[in-house]
C-alpha cells in the first residue's frame, strides 16, 4: 500500500511538472504572439501550405522571417540534406531563405511547412515522440523512394539522433501516401497535405528530369563516340588507299601511256566516290555528336543554375 502511495505521489509530481511546463510555454507563446504580426509574405506561406490554426500558431510563435541568402547562411548553422532553405532554431525562431527563381516555385512553401513540423516535434513529450517515431520508421521501412531513403541514411550516418525529427518533417511535406495514423497526426497541422507534396514533387521533379536527361545523353554520346572513332578510322584508311592507288595509276600511265587503263580508272573513281561518301557521313555524324554535346552542356548549365539559386547550405550538402 505504501509503495502504491509512493507511485501515486511520483506520478502526481510528474503531472504537476508537465502541466507547469506547458502552462509556462503557453504564457511564453502568448507573449511572443503579442509582439509579432506576420508579414504578408509569411502569412501567404501559411495559407498556401494549408496550415491549420494550430500550425499557424506554432509557426507564428517562432516569428518566421524571410532572409537573404547571406543572412540565411549565417543564421542557419544546422545541416539540412534535402532541398530545404531555412531552419528552426529553438528560442530564436524560424528563418526562411528568399527564393525568387521561378523554376524553384514551391521551395519556400515546403520549407515553411518543414520547419513548422520541427517545432511540432520539438514540443512533443518523450512519450509522444516515441509513439510517433514508431509510425515514422514503419512508413520508412516500406517507402519506395531512393532519394528520401538516401537522405535519411545521410542523417543516420552523421547524427542518428536527428533522424526521427527530420523524418517527421520530410514525410509530412514530401510523401503523398502515409499510414492512417500518420495522416491523422498531420491533419492536426494541415487541412490538406496534398498541395505541399505537389509543390515538393514539382521542384524535385525538375532536378530528376534534368538528371535523367543528362544520363540518357551521356549514354548516347558514349555510343556515338565509339561509332565516330570507328568511322574516322575507316576514313583515314580509305584516304590512304585512295592516295596509294591514285599514285600507282599515275605512275603506270607515265611509264606506259599506250595501255588501256579504263577499268582501273573506273575502279579507282568508285573508290574515290566511296571515300567522299564516308567523309560526308563522318561530317554528319560529327555534327550530330556535337549537337548532343551542346544539349548535354546546356542541361549541365541549367542544373548548375538551379543549384546556384539554392546558393546556401543545400548546394553543398544536398544528398542525391
Amino acid at each position: 500500500m505504501k509503495r502504491l502511495q509512493r507511485y501515486l505521489v511520483i506520478a502526481m509530481m510528474i503531472a504537476v511538472v508537465v502541466v507547469g511546463i506547458r502552462f509556462t510555454q503557453e504564457l511564453e507563446d502568448w507573449s511572443r504572439l503579442l509582439t509579432y504580426q506576420p508579414p504578408p509574405a509569411v502569412a501567404r506561406l501559411a495559407t498556401t501550405t494549408m496550415m491549420t490554426d494550430t500550425a499557424r500558431r506554432l509557426f507564428y510563435v517562432n516569428q518566421p522571417t524571410i532572409e537573404s541568402t547571406k543572412s540565411s547562411l549565417k543564421l542557419c548553422k544546422s545541416s539540412e540534406h534535402t532541398i530545404v532553405l531555412g531552419c528552426y532554431v529553438p528560442t530564436k525562431g524560424i528563418f526562411l531563405q528568399a527564393v525568387t527563381d521561378s523554376r524553384l516555385q514551391g521551395v519556400m512553401e515546403v520549407t515553411a511547412a518543414h520547419e513548422m513540423l520541427h517545432v511540432v516535434y520539438q514540443r512533443m513529450s518523450i512519450f509522444e515522440q516515441s509513439q510517433i517515431n514508431k509510425q515514422l520508421q514503419a512508413v520508412l521501412s516500406q517507402l519506395d523512394n531512393p532519394r528520401i531513403r538516401k537522405i535519411i541514411q545521410t542523417y543516420r550516418d552523421q547524427d542518428s539522433r536527428s533522424v526521427d525529427n527530420e523524418l517527421h518533417s520530410i514525410l509530412g511535406t514530401e510523401v503523398r501516401n502515409l499510414s492512417p495514423e500518420l495522416e491523422a497526426h498531420y491533419r492536426i497541422y494541415f487541412t490538406d497535405r496534398s498541395p505541399i507534396v505537389a509543390l515538393s514533387e514539382g521542384y524535385e521533379g525538375r532536378f530528376t528530369a534534368l538528371r535523367s536527361k543528362a544520363k540518357l545523353l551521356a549514354q548516347q554520346l558514349s555510343i556515338q563516340n565509339l561509332a565516330l572513332e570507328e568511322l574516322s578510322e575507316r576514313v583515314k584508311k580509305e584516304s590512304k588507299q585512295v592516295e596509294i592507288e591514285g599514285s600507282t595509276i599515275q605512275t603506270a600511265i607515265v611509264a606506259n601511256p599506250q595501255t588501256d587503263y579504263n577499268t582501273r580508272v573506273a575502279t579507282f573513281n568508285e573508290r574515290v566516290r566511296n571515300y567522299n561518301r564516308l567523309v560526308v557521313q563522318l561530317k554528319e555524324q560529327t555534327a550530330s555528336y556535337n549537337q548532343l554535346v551542346t544539349e548535354r552542356n546546356s542541361i549541365t548549365l541549367e542544373e548548375k543554375s538551379l543549384f546556384e539559386s539554392l546558393e546556401n547550405k543545400s548546394t553543398r550538402q544536398v544528398a542525391r
